[in-house]
């Protein structure tokens, strides 16, 4: 947050980034309802992870081929994404794990910093762009993923998982949920229009970066996307971990990070990522159409960029 506001607050590790609360409540409640929210996210990862070989996403991944029964909350996350697929004609994309992987993001990033890779640079047989392939039985909640497809649910879980979040601290005061800097807002804190947040400047290898602007955060999200931090070296050429759906490959892309504003986490995630694959142009042209959605955008001179609506919102 932009300005400190004075509340109970607790910070924890899960979905391989640092998570933030802040509850408007007192010290008790707070503590109730901060356990519950961090056993929230640790249940999520365990079943949605990617990293993990024991998730239920990745046994899904490694059942190609067949039908696969899946519990409530993986069932909900697919079901999310795909609808998001659609709305997107496919920029966004759950089905991108095997392209990931050839890219060299085979394990999660905070274990990349001592890892080596091998990644393939290849976008023939990677099976993405196929997402309207996977078929869904609701009469068996049950999953098929075409043979050799495998789906990463990575940015659209955890905004599932900060909106989960937020519903469930919300019935004891505001709250505030900051997911790797992806922020979710409740109802707005006592004497305040909102959340003071702030959006950062793009910052390198993740060095803290100084704030471009901050904005009001009122029961709704704010997602930002990037290739200024989750960068590496594969086979000597320079990869990141956003695919392009029409390639296969780290998307070529003139911005470094977006931040969109959206009423629920999901979209905010999603309009985040596939602004990035788009560009400035088509994504600035693409947001300004869409009268619910606000957004701020930087590009690789170093140039901020933000649509119309977003002044509303500004502190």
């Amino acid at each position: 947050m932009s300005t400190t506001i004075t509340c109970p607050s607790t910070t924890f590790r899960a979905m391989g980034c640092q998570i933030d609360l802040w509850l408007e409540a007192d010290e008790s409640s707070a503590a109730v309802a901060f356990e519950a929210v961090e056993k929230l996210f640790a249940e999520n990862e365990r079943i949605l992870s990617r990293f993990s070989t024991t998730s239920e996403l990745t046994q899904l991944n490694g059942r190609t081929g067949e039908w696969v029964p899946v519990s409530d909350l993986l069932w909900n996350v697919l079901e999310e994404a795909l609808i998001w697929a659609a709305e997107t004609n496919g920029l966004f994309d759950p089905t991108c794990l095997n392209a990931l992987e050839a890219a060299g993001y085979v394990v999660s990033f905070e274990a990349m910093a001592t890892a080596q890779f091998n990644g393939r640079h290849q976008a023939h047989h990677l099976l993405n762009g196929q997402w309207s392939s996977i078929q869904l039985d609701p009469a068996h909640q049950a999953v098929y993923l075409p043979y050799g497809l495998r789906i990463d649910l990575g940015g659209i879980a955890k905004g599932y998982t900060a909106q989960q979040a937020v519903d469930l601290m919300s019935p004891w005061g505001a709250c505030l949920v900051n997911a790797g800097g992806d922020l979710v807002a409740g109802a707005a804190p006592s004497s305040l229009p909102g959340w003071p947040v702030g959006v950062a400047k793009p910052s390198e290898a993740g060095d803290p970066a100084d704030n471009a602007l901050s904005l009001w955060l009122e029961n709704a999200a704010l997602a930002t996307s990037g290739v200024d931090y989750r960068r590496w070296t594969s086979n000597g050429r320079a990869a990141h971990h956003l695919i392009d759906p029409r390639t296969g490959l780290p998307a070529i892309t003139d911005l470094v990070t977006a931040t969109v504003w959206a009423a629920q986490a999901t979209e905010a995630e999603v309009r985040a990522t596939t602004s990035l694959i788009m560009g400035r142009h088509t994504s600035l042209d693409n947001l300004e159409n869409q009268s619910h959605l606000a957004a701020v955008l930087f590009d690789t001179d170093g140039e901020m960029y933000q649509t119309s609506n977003l002044g509303n919102l500004v502190i």
